[in-house]
This record gives C-alpha cells, structure tokens and sequence, in this order.
C-alpha cells in the first residue's frame, strides 16, 4: 500500500513539474520575425537590416528574434511583401516603390526628378509629409511603414552611351515592377522592362536587357561592371528603402515590443544607412570608374523637359502630396 501510494505521489510530482515546465516555456517564449530583403550581404542596407536585428535582440533581452533572409531567399521584393499576409514574412524591408502595387499614395516614391537633393530628401521623409505618406499607405492597405532608410540616387547603366532621351530609343531597360518606373521610363522613350532583381545580371550578361538603374552601392556590390559598360548620372530618382509590417501582425507583438521594433528600426541602423549613403557616393562612384564604367554625364534638362506634366497627365491624384514634397524644398 504504502509503495502504490509512493508511486501516486511521485507521478502527480512529474506532472506538476512538467506543467510548471510548460508555463514557463509559455511564458518566456521567444519571439521570432522573419525579416526578407532581395539584397546581397556586402549592400548597405543588408548590413544594416543585421544591425537592426542585434538592436531589437538586445533591447528585449532576448524576447524577440529576428531573423534575416536575405538574398530573394523569400523570392522577389512583391512576394516578400505579399508574404506578410501569407504568414512567409514579417518584416520586408526594400525599394518603397514596390508598396504601389498596394497602394495609390506609394507611388509617389518613384516619380523622377522630385527631389534637389539628399538634404531635400531627408527633410520630407523625416518630416510630416513623410508621416502623412505613411498614414495614407497604412489606411490603404494595412501595410505600416515603421521607418524610412535613405537611399543614394538611382543611375543608369547600359551597355551603349546614352546622353538623351534620344539615346534610350528602343532599349530595353530593367525596372522595378512598378506603374510608375514604367510610365516614366516609356514617356523618356525607352522600352521598360519589369523583374526581379535577383535575375539582372544574368540578363544582363545574355543580352535580354540593354541596360538597368539603380544606386550606385547597389551597381557595385551586384558586380553590374562586368556586364555594363556606361555609367549614366540621371540621379533622376530618390526613393528611400522602407522597413514594412502589417498591422494586424504588428498588433500582436506587446506595446513594449513594438515599441522596441520601432525604436531599433530608426536608431542606429538608420543612421548607419544614411552615414554609409553620403560618404559612399563619391566612394562607389571611383570604384566603378576604377572597374572600368565610363561615367557620362547625361544632359538632365532634357530628361526633365521630357517627364514635363507626368505628374498631372499620369498621376492625377498625387498632384497634392507631389508640391507638398516640391515646397518641402523651399
């Protein structure tokens, strides 16, 4: 008798420490957001999107992870972004032009020649307009921006000179899957081509394409050198990079977490973008020259002259939000 009753008391004894065990791995669980990007590890902002994650693990003491996929490892920049609805990702972090395909406001990050310069940049979208721009992208499409990163200027690259819209008849240009890359770069007079950023080189390389535009880190660290040979300084859009949640998932994470999430994304990453932006202009653009790019310096009036009106003809309802960032300037 004696044992039976030793035996029921060291099984109800197990079962008490496995439940004590249970709530405690409820109870302290970890965390996990999943955090994809199309970029390879060398480029700026995949460097700082680790910085983030370190900053987020040591403001939460380790509650919440997050976990880089880099390198279209989640697929293109719009399935990374469909992905926070799918459950595949949390965070996406990317060019915001990509957010059009989800809202009508997000376009306005890719019209061509917006901004005077970085500091014009940098005064909108650390301003209220930038915070008006969020808003209206949130109530569009539930997508929440939790920051903006900066961003270098876009160049063109092609394999032929090009001075002038003239120049572009007929080529075949890589551009973002975005309405409004396309529309610009057809009105300039060249035939936009929409993918993936993971498969320019090779189509570089195979002749599929004639050319692409991007910032200057980026034609580097891609290794775009090897395929391009002519460095065109349009610098004709500014489109910053913008860390992406949802905010029914965002919802879900503790006022304290979210909190830290937001604070990380525009803390020390950020300032490390925009640190590693300004310095590396002149820095990437001697590397690419040194890699053998020849550097034109394209005549930019005429590039603006033909984009005259694109706003109002193709884009009638960012006319607002477009002179708001034009005042910004003043």
């Amino acid at each position: 008798m004696q044992s039976k009753a030793l035996k029921r008391n060291l099984a109800s004894l197990v079962v008490a420490v496995a439940a004590g065990c249970a709530f405690a791995t409820v109870a302290y669980a970890e965390t996990e957001l999943r955090l994809g990007h199309v970029w390879p590890p060398t480029e700026i902002h995949a460097q700082a999107a680790e910085q983030f994650a370190q900053e987020v693990l040591e403001v939460t003491g380790g509650e919440v992870t997050v976990e880089i996929f880099g390198g279209s490892s989640l697929g293109s920049d719009r399935e990374i972004l469909e992905g926070l609805r799918l459950g595949t990702a949390d965070i996406w972090l990317g060019g915001a032009g990509v957010l059009s395909s989800a809202s009508d406001t997000a376009r306005i990050f890719t019209v061509p020649f917006m901004f005077d310069d970085l500091d014009h940049f940098q005064a909108v979208y650390n301003g209220d307009v930038g915070r008006g721009i969020a808003d209206a992208i949130e109530s569009e499409s539930g997508y929440q921006v939790v920051s903006y990163w900066m961003r270098g200027p876009r160049w063109l690259t092609t394999k032929e000179r090009v001075e002038t819209p003239e120049d572009l008849a007929g080529m075949k240009i890589r551009v973002p899957d975005s309405l409004v890359f396309v529309r610009s770069w057809e009105q300039l007079g060249a035939a936009p081509t929409p993918m993936n950023f993971g498969e320019v080189f090779t189509a570089l390389q195979q002749g599929v394409i004639d050319g692409q535009e991007n910032p200057l880190s980026l034609i580097y660290t891609a290794q775009f050198p090897e395929v391009v040979s002519y460095l065109g300084q349009t610098e004709h859009v500014m489109e910053p990079i913008t860390m992406v949640v949802t905010s029914r998932r965002f919802q879900e994470l503790s006022d304290e977490h979210q909190e830290a999430v937001i604070a990380a994304a525009n803390g020390a990453a950020q300032a490390f973008v925009a640190e590693q932006v300004l310095a590396g202009e002149t820095d990437f653009l001697q590397r690419l020259q040194d890699a053998g790019m020849t550097l034109v310096e394209v005549d930019k009036d005429a590039f603006r002259a033909e984009l005259e009106g694109f706003v109002g003809d193709n884009f009638p309802e960012l006319t607002m939000v477009h002179q708001q960032i034009r005042d910004a300037a003043q």
